[in-house]
């Protein structure tokens, strides 16, 4: 138990908050019963503050009642005035409510004084309404009326003035009208003192004016006369505007307001009285108050001296550690596998996860360096594989180009078949070197499956065309259905990789069988609306593989037994492809076989039904260009004199005559300043100045912005075909070039000469 308790973090936690729960009840116990003594007194002093609670609740209505009576005077709302009225209401009922609650004689007392006040407050509001509205019919009503009237007769009489003179007096007369009704209405509504010597002295200009009115016309005197009893109206409406405006203020602010005052006044008194009362009920308890207030401070104290230990516990022993792990697993996964994991030591939860960061820091390094080894390896394979290409391709396409210009040329039939000997072997060796090129670049993820609409049936068209001649010359038979169920001939999916798998099993299937038959089967595994799962196998009668072999027949560069190669030849990658180039595809390649009696390769693949597809083309055996060669004139940009003289050869073919040739980049560059070149072909490696850089100087010529730029280079790793695309070229032809290539590319870029 004791080895539990120093080995675990959770027990440790568990054992001192159990402590703490212990005391914490025996200290609720005590206080319980200190508690029930101190209730009653808490009960009277919970009555005593409700008293004061709703007297001060209703000082203070009453005191948003002046305010809303202020309001009222400035607005003349009624609503406001029916709030006046609700909170008077509010106000009378919760002082009854209250009296019936109080047995204090003192304080009952007061309480009644304050419902006489209430009553006499209620009485002088009952009188608010009606000095206001007697106010506000002079100020709002009377006064702008006769104003009004003042100036339609001004108008009338400006209308019908016939002099200058006359009309100048009518139009001061009418301005001194706006700003007499402008001061009066500033000094009773806003109360701006100092506006009524203003009024005072715009009636008496406005005696003046009407004096030389009269004197200087003796037309409108009636109108002049209404105009003089007018001012003498408004002068006595404003004297009583201005009674009526003071008898409202000294009801409000007089008669309401001391009210209010000794409203407050009284509620001051009983909340002395409630605070007597108070100070009588603490000193009657006083004494269980001191008794429960020693013991929380007894039961505080404890408390925080617990969880002192426990947080100094708790931050020396678990946070502290936490922190230190959290630090160590932060630098883990920013790359510092260099530190010491801390707390590896220790035997409890903590140890424990110290230990695992330490695996994982192990495990990292570990990890690191294996990547590191695998990168490089990558690397110096991509390298290899790179370098390989281009110094197999660059004399590959020599040795093919030269073999098909030797093909036009007049030979001995001796020659003609050494010459088919070198063709033939060129072609084999180009195809391992795709292959190994094709495995590299599955392998490091740069095959993506494309998806279109093609024909099953098209396809085993072109393979029946393509294996006849080798089955010929082998004396079996090669059986490919001639027809598909039109339900699923047409399929979305990748055609290309497909016939590379089906051209790879059947070459391997030819390759092997002496005697016999090579067969290619399709089966209708399932279907549905939208797509459909096909068995492909292809079956032989030819040498077959002992079942040791089986296991390791799709690996790269194997074949089932080593004198294979010897006798058939081949780099044994034709299988490791297909599979690969299947488990893209979400397939598997399958075999089934007996020595000498043949194998079978089948695999299943699914596929989108599709409605319509290219219809099946053969291969175009008259290759010609689709214009005029004596309208084009191309350079050709290579340093290598066999390679200038293939690609002159095959442009020759063409009936192509106007053709420049550059060893370099930079001579190349030279030519474009001072002539016109419709296509550039440009090898990308070159001494002096290389196709890319040429390139990317070529397009800021601006004869040379849109002028096609080929690559004819032996790079053709996916990299390679991108910086080319990225420095400004059209498209790419891959060495050996292939002659039908070299044609769809002019063809395809003629137009933009």
């Amino acid at each position: 138990m004791l080895s539990k308790l120093t080995n675990s973090i959770a027990a440790k936690v568990l054992s001192v908050l159990a402590l703490f729960i212990i005391i914490q009840l025996v200290v609720y116990i005590v206080i319980t019963k200190r508690i029930a003594i101190v209730d009653k007194s808490v009960d009277e002093i919970f009555n005593i503050t409700n008293l004061s609670i709703n007297v001060f609740e209703i000082n203070k209505d009453i005191l948003e009642i002046q305010r809303d009576t202020s309001v009222f005077g400035s607005s003349g709302n009624q609503v406001i005035f029916d709030k006046i009225e609700k909170n008077y209401a509010i106000i009378k009922q919760r002082l009854a409510s209250t009296q019936l609650q109080v047995e204090n004689e003192k304080i009952t007392s007061l309480l009644s004084s304050m419902q006489a006040l209430v009553v006499h407050f209620g009485k002088s509001l009952d009188v608010v309404n009606l000095r206001y509205n007697e106010k506000a019919m002079l100020i709002d009503q009377e006064l702008p009326a006769i104003y009004e009237s003042a100036i339609n007769t001004l108008t009338q009489v400006m209308a019908e003035s016939t002099t200058t003179q006359s009309k100048l007096l009518v139009a001061n007369l009418t301005n001194v009208w706006h700003t007499l009704n402008r001061n009066a209405f500033l000094f009773l509504n806003n109360r701006e003192y100092q506006k009524r010597q203003e009024v005072v002295k715009n009636l008496k200009n406005i005696d003046l004016l009407l004096v030389q009115l009269k004197t200087t016309t003796l037309q409108n005197q009636p109108a002049l006369t209404q105009i003089s009893e007018l001012k003498v109206q408004f002068s006595k409406t404003f004297t009583k505007s201005i009674q009526a405006n003071r008898n409202y203020l000294t009801l409000v602010n007089v008669v309401i307001a001391g009210d209010t005052m000794e409203f407050s006044a009284l509620a001051a008194q009983l909340r002395e009285e409630s605070i007597n009362l108070l100070r009588e009920i603490k000193n009657t308890s006083e004494s269980s108050i001191t008794q429960a207030e020693s013991i929380i401070k007894g039961s505080l104290f404890l408390s925080i001296v617990l969880f002192l230990i426990f947080a100094l516990f708790f931050h020396l022993h678990i946070i502290r550690a936490i922190k230190g792990l959290t630090n160590d697993f932060k630098s883990l996964l920013q790359g510092d596998l260099s530190i010491n994991i801390s707390e590896t030591h220790r035997n409890d939860e903590i140890g424990v996860l110290a230990e695992a960061a330490n695996q994982f820091r192990v495990l990292n390094e570990n990890l690191l360096l294996a990547k590191k080894e695998a990168e490089e390896t990558s690397r110096i394979k991509s390298e290899f594989l790179a370098n390989m290409s281009h110094e197999i391709r660059t004399p590959m396409n020599g040795i093919l180009g030269m073999v098909r210009l030797l093909e036009n040329t007049e030979l001995m039939p001796e020659q003609q078949k050494m010459l088919n000997l070198v063709n033939s072997s060129s072609k084999s060796l180009l195809v391992i070197l795709n292959d190994i090129l094709d495995l590299s670049k599955i392998d490091s993820g740069n095959i993506k499956l494309e998806k279109s609409t093609f024909q099953l049936s098209s396809i085993l068209n072109e393979l029946e065309q393509m294996f006849n001649p080798l089955v010929h010359s082998k004396q079996i038979k090669l059986l490919i259905p001639k027809s598909i169920d039109n339900s699923f001939d047409f399929l979305n999916g990748d055609e290309t990789r497909l016939k590379q798998v089906l051209i790879n099993l059947l070459s391997n299937a030819v390759k092997f069988t002496e005697s016999g038959y090579v067969s290619l089967a399709i089966e209708l595994k399932s279907k549905s609306t939208s797509s459909v799962n096909l068995i492909f196998s292809i079956s032989d009668t030819g040498i077959g593989i002992a079942p040791d072999n089986i296991s390791s027949l799709f690996d790269a560069f194997s074949q089932a037994d080593s004198s294979i190669t010897r006798r058939f030849g081949g780099t044994g990658l034709g299988l490791t492809i297909s599979n690969k180039l299947l488990s893209l595809m979400g397939s598997t390649l399958e075999v089934n076989s007996e020595i000498n009696k043949g194998s079978t390769f089948y695999f299943n693949i699914t596929c989108d039904l599709a409605s319509k597809a290219e219809p099946f083309k053969k291969s175009d055996t008259n290759i010609k260009l689709n214009f005029d060669p004596d309208n084009i004139t191309i350079l050709i940009v290579e340093d290598s004199p066999i390679n200038q003289i293939v690609l002159k050869g095959l442009l020759a073919e063409l009936n192509i005559k106007n053709i420049e040739t550059a060893e370099n980049g930079e001579i190349a560059l030279n030519n474009c300043k001072t002539n016109h070149y419709d296509i550039i072909l440009m090898d990308m490696q070159m001494p002096v100045m290389d196709g890319i850089t040429a390139t990317h100087l070529i397009r800021l010529l601006a004869a040379y912005t849109h002028t096609p730029i080929i690559a004819i280079t032996a790079n053709v790793m996916e990299e390679d075909r991108q910086r080319c695309f990225d420095a400004g070229m059209n498209d790419f032809l891959s060495k050996p070039i292939i002659f039908k290539s070299l044609v769809s590319i002019l063809n395809k870029y003629h137009r933009k000469c």
